[in-house]
């Protein structure tokens, strides 16, 4: 019917998940190898992890580090190696020299390509089919229009980037450790930059958006246009943020699959609002400011007509 999925980077924070909520775990930080307990660094607690989740009859799928370097390549080739080794359902890279290794080290595993590929036409997607890619996450500047219109014109599954904060840009280098002294350990710890309004999180080696992208209002146009696949974007938030929007989202889907009208609850929205600091966004799906939110809540930006921006 669908799927929620989220990324999480060790295995003392899939402990500590409401498993139930989701129907697929991507495995590990795309964004840093050396993040504390990465399961890229961890064989033994992918293994654990992966053994968790088919007990429970998870989607398990194993995320790659997003910006190898030629120096990293040994040991991203001997990781997916004993990872392919498991029962897991795909691997998750966002960039071609991974991308070709995996297929070179294994032409029968499921290829997703994450959120860093930064992809933004059918054109790219129909070059990764190629290369057999089963699943793609879109740049989430692209609107609602240009996703619909790649969705119809690929194979492979076009993920909805439903709920969390947007990534913005990403590097090799730790922005964190520039300005802290200390093991990883003791400082990892996400740092806010603010420029007037302006507020970015940054995790170390990726800059994220400071407010939350919300498409919870939109959901059922979603769904009822065939998008099946919903992500949550989740990396260093805790635990009771993650479990508290996938109830929202997962309760929210599956009235619109039991056919109810009325699907939203509004608590909810006000309760997504108050789960980031800096509020929610959704600009970018209607060719507006990506800060700013859409919806029937707040009314300064509402729109005029969501026919004519779904053609319902």
């Amino acid at each position: 019917m669908f799927e929620i999925s989220v990324h999480v980077e060790n295995l003392e924070k899939l402990q500590l998940l409401d498993l139930s909520l989701f129907d697929g775990i991507y495995l590990g930080d795309p964004t840093c190898p050396e993040y504390p307990g990465n399961f890229y660094l961890n064989l033994e607690s992918l293994k654990k992890a992966v053994s968790i989740l088919k007990e429970k009859n998870k989607k398990c799928y194993v995320s790659t580090y997003a910006v190898p370097r030629n120096k990293d390549l040994a040991w991203a080739e001997e990781f997916v190696l004993k990872a392919s080794e498991l029962p897991v359902d795909a691997f998750e890279v966002h960039n071609m020299g991974m991308l070709r290794m995996i297929r070179r080290l294994n032409e029968n595993i499921a290829l997703h390509v994450g959120y860093f590929a930064n992809i933004y036409t059918h054109g790219t997607v129909k070059v990764l089919e190629r290369f057999g890619v089963k699943r793609v996450f879109l740049n989430p500047e692209l609107s609602l229009d240009e996703i619909q219109y790649i969705k119809d014109h690929v194979k492979p599954e076009v993920v909805v980037f439903a709920h969390g904060k947007l990534p913005l840009g990403i590097s090799e280098d730790c922005f964190i450790k520039e300005y802290r002294e200390g093991s990883c350990e003791d400082i990892c710890k996400p740092m806010w930059l603010s420029s007037g309004k302006w507020r970015l999180k940054n995790i170390g080696r990726a800059t994220l958006s400071g407010k939350d992208w919300a498409i919870i209002e939109y959901l059922g146009t979603f769904y009822y246009r065939d998008f099946k696949i919903f992500y949550i974007q989740a990396l260093r938030e805790d635990p009771e943020y993650i479990n508290r929007v996938a109830f929202i989202y997962r309760k929210a889907l599956e009235r619109i699959v039991n056919g109810e009208d009325e699907y939203l609850n509004s608590e909810w929205i006000e309760d997504l609002a108050s789960l980031s600091s800096y509020g929610i966004c959704n600009g970018y799906l209607f060719r507006r400011a990506g800060h700013r939110y859409v919806g029937k809540l707040f009314g300064e930006e509402k729109i005029k007509s969501k026919k004519e921006v779904f053609n319902e």
